[in-house]
C-alpha cells in the first residue's frame, strides 16, 4: 500500500503474469485473460489447474500494490505508505521527530536531540479490507546517543481468489511484516548521524491451504540531522538499501525458482524551520527508479495541550492533503499521554484515510 496503493489490480497482474510465464514457459501457465492451453488428457489437465489455481494466488496478493505511476511495479507499499497520525497531516514528512511518530525508521537521525523515553501505537483504517498498525519504542543513550526500536504490520485480508476459469477459489490473506532498529549518535550540537536496520517478512496465505508461501530479507538505511542555525534543521537520508523479498517457489511448482521483490531505493531531503509556536516543512522523496514525492506542511502549538498540523504531497500529479492533531493528557500521576488523530485523503475512488494512534514520553 503505497501512498497512490489500494483499488487498481489489473496493471501489475500483467506484469507478473508476463515473468512468471518466463521462467514456466515450458508450463504455458497463463493467467486471469488467458485460458489454459493444455488438452493432453484430463490428468495433464488437472494438473494444469492447480499449477494455475497457485499462480494466479500469488498475482492476486501481488496485485494490491497498484498505483499508476512507476512505484507500483515495486514491492515494500508498507514503508513507503504514510502510517501514522502525525506524518497524516504533515503531507507524509517523515524526516523530522516532531513531523512522525516513525521518522526513527525513516531518517535515523531524527531522533538524536530527544532527551525522552518514548512509545507509541497507530493504525490506520482503510477500505478494502487493507489494514496497518505500527508500535515503535525509543531510548536514549547518555551522552548522546539515541535508540529505536519498531514494528509495522501491513496487508489485505479476505480477498477473494478465482481460478483460471473465473470460479471461487477460497479467501487470501497477505501480510507484510518488517522489524525495525535504529541507532543515532549526535557528534556536536549541530551534526548527528544515524543507521536503520529493517527484518522484512511476507506471507501469502488461504483458507484451503493451496497456498502458503513466504519471503523475507533485510535493509538498511542512513540518515543525517543537521542544524545550522537556530530554529532550522537539514535532514537527509537514504532509505531502503538492499531491502526486498526472495522468494523459493520450488514448494508450489515442480519448476519452481527462487525469485526476488526488490524495494524502491530512495534518497529523501528536507528543511524544517521553527517559528516559536510555528514551523514549516518541505520534503522531496526522489526514488532511483525516476519518481519523486514532494511533501510540505505546517505545525502549530498554539493551543495549550493541543497541537494541529496540515500539509499535502504531490505525487503521481496529483495533491494529496491530510490534517492531523495531537492532544496530550496530564494525570497527577505518572507520564503525560497523548492521543493523535489524522485523516488524509486517498487515490480516486478510495475516499478518506483515517488514523488512530496512542504515545507516552516518560
Amino acid at each position: 500500500m503505497d501512498e497512490s496503493d489500494g483499488d487498481q489490480l489489473s496493471t501489475i497482474r500483467t506484469h507478473y503474469a508476463d515473468r512468471f510465464c518466463e521462467k514456466q514457459s515450458a508450463e504455458a501457465i497463463y493467467i486471469s485473460h488467458t485460458r489454459l492451453g493444455s488438452s493432453r488428457s484430463l490428468t495433464f489437465a488437472g494438473k494444469y489447474i492447480m499449477k494455475n489455481l497457485q499462480l494466479l494466488l500469488i498475482l492476486i496478493i501481488f496485485s494490491n500494490s497498484v498505483m499508476a505511476s512507476g512505484l507500483g511495479g515495486f514491492t515494500g507499499t508498507s514503508s513507503r505508505f504514510t502510517s501514522d497520525p502525525l506524518s497524516a497531516g504533515t503531507g507524509g514528512i517523515t524526516l523530522f521527530h516532531n513531523s512522525s511518530t516513525n521518522s526513527f525508521s525513516q531518517n535515523p537521525a531524527s531522533q538524536a536531540w530527544f532527551d525522552e523515553r518514548s512509545f507509541d501505537a497507530g493504525m490506520v483504517q482503510l477500505s478494502l479490507d487493507r489494514f496497518i498498525y505500527t508500535v515503535n519504542g525509543s531510548l536514549p543513550l547518555p551522552p548522546t546517543a539515541h535508540l529505536g526500536v519498531g514494528f509495522i504490520a501491513a496487508g489485505t485480508r479476505n480477498i477473494d481468489a478465482r481460478d483460471s476459469r473465473g470460479y471461487y477459489a477460497g479467501e487470501l490473506n497477505d501480510t507484510e511484516l518488517t522489524y525495525l532498529l535504529s541507532f543515532s549518535n549526535r557528534f556536536s550540537e549541530k551534526l548527528a548521524f544515524g543507521l536503520s536496520l529493517k527484518l522484512l517478512s511476507k506471507q501469502f496465505s488461504s483458507e484451503e491451504d493451496l497456498l502458503d508461501l513466504k519471503g523475507t530479507g533485510f535493509g538498511a538505511g542512513l540518515g543525517i540531522l543537521f542544524k545550522p542555525f537556530e530554529g532550522g534543521a537539514f535532514a537527509l537520508a537514504f532509505k531502503d538499501w538492499n531491502s526486498s523479498y526472495k522468494w523459493k517457489t520450488q514448494d508450489l511448482f515442480e519448476r519452481g525458482s527462487s525469485y526476488q521483490d526488490e524495494f524502491p531505493m530512495s534518497l529523501s531531503w528536507g528543511w524544517q524551520q521553527n517559528f516559536n509556536l510555528l514551523a514549516l516543512a518541505v520534503e522531496h522523496d526522489y526514488y532511483l527508479i525516476g519518481e519523486s514525492i514532494y511533501r510540505a506542511a505546517i505545525m502549530w502549538d498554539g493551543l495549550k495541550n493541543l497541537s494541529l498540523n496540515g500539509g499535502f504531497s504531490f505525487e503521481d500529479e496529483r495533491m494529496i492533503p491530510g490534517v492531523s492533531a495531537r492532544y496530550v493528557l496530564n494525570w497527577k500521576q505518572g507520564p503525560p499521554m497523548h492521543i493523535d488523530l489524522g485523516i488524509r485523503s486517498g487515490i480516486q475512488g478510495e475516499g478518506l484515510r483515517n488514523y488512530l494512534g496512542w504515545g507516552v514520553n516518560f
